[in-house]
């Protein structure tokens, strides 16, 4: 007799006690039958005893330092699919999830079945304005995008094929991570999800938007100004850096020239600009610094 699917939610924690009770409450609450572990990254604000109090029997595997979002993430995925886990949801411990959605994405695989990943629409926490209505990546000139991004709902609730799905909430098979790997743990934090759905799309799996399921983001809890898209020095450094890096992965040739050629004289002066009217101190300074470690790893041949 076939088993049905057996989904594990994964999220990382660093020192937000309360973003990741109110995570985990959703799922557990509004999507009944996914199973949650919680990755601790070395908390000193007492969350790993207020999760367990909280939350009796509740998985959460305890570090004793912070091993960087990528490795923490990777550390719930090896062990969601040790426990049996048919499906990995990544989820961001600063996001929630609405009632159903987990189970909005399980039929959408089944839905189409080439799919390997899914992802929800994504609201900016307590707003109707979308954060995330599916990203697009143009080969060309290496340039990743949130097409909507900042928009109202625009009332599509037809699924869609998408360049890719944002790592706040990812729904993921487990054959895809045995497949293709997990996350490349190269970039620490932020663009590994982009990575991850390109290589799926190499195997032949499908990277779909279901508008149907939804969750809501608080947005840069951990790494920013929270609640908004403003370019810390520390966000700088790791987009230029890891956008850099996925290009010179994923792109050769003549494709990695065109790559390149984006980032330096389309995505630098855009950061630029934008850094200036955001009027961030230090953040410029900072999405140099990690264009130019990239490019030093490249031309070293470490990257």
């Amino acid at each position: 007799m076939p088993h049905g699917p057996r989904p594990f939610a994964v999220t990382v924690n660093w020192n937000r006690a309360d973003d990741t009770l109110e995570c985990v409450r959703s799922l557990l609450q509004g999507n009944p039958g996914t199973e949650v572990l919680v990755v601790d990254n070395g908390s000193q604000d007492g969350s790993v005893p207020l999760i367990r109090e909280r939350y009796p029997g509740l998985e959460v595997l305890e570090n004793a330092q912070n091993i960087g979002y990528v490795k923490g993430a990777n550390q719930g995925i090896r062990r969601a699919l040790e426990l049996g886990a048919t499906h990995v949801l990544l989820i961001n411990n600063d996001a929630v999830a609405h009632e159903g959605m987990v189970g909005e994405l399980l039929a959408a695989m089944g839905r189409h079945p080439t799919a390997g990943i899914v992802g929800p629409r994504i609201f900016y926490y307590g707003t109707d304005v979308m954060w995330f209505n599916g990203g697009h990546f143009n080969h060309v000139l290496g340039l990743s995008t949130h097409p909507l991004m900042d928009r109202k709902g625009d009332g599509d609730a037809e699924d869609r094929e998408v360049g890719f799905i944002t790592g706040c909430a990812m729904l993921v098979k487990a054959e895809v991570f045995r497949e293709v790997g997990l996350f490349d743990e190269a970039f620490e934090i932020y663009t590994e999800d982009l990575d991850l759905c390109l290589r799926a799309k190499e195997q032949g799996y499908g990277v779909w938007l279901v508008p149907k399921a939804v969750a809501e983001h608080k947005v840069s809890m951990s790494t920013g100004v929270g609640g908004t898209n403003l370019m810390t020095p520390y966000r700088s450094y790791y987009y230029a850096r890891n956008m850099l890096l996925m290009v010179r992965k994923r792109e050769r040739g003549v494709r990695f020239a065109t790559c390149f050629l984006g980032q330096t004289f389309i995505l630098l002066p855009y950061y630029f600009l934008l850094m200036g009217v955001q009027g961030t101190k230090g953040s410029f300074r900072q999405y140099v610094r990690g264009y130019l470690h990239a490019l030093a790893d490249i031309v070293e041949g470490r990257a």
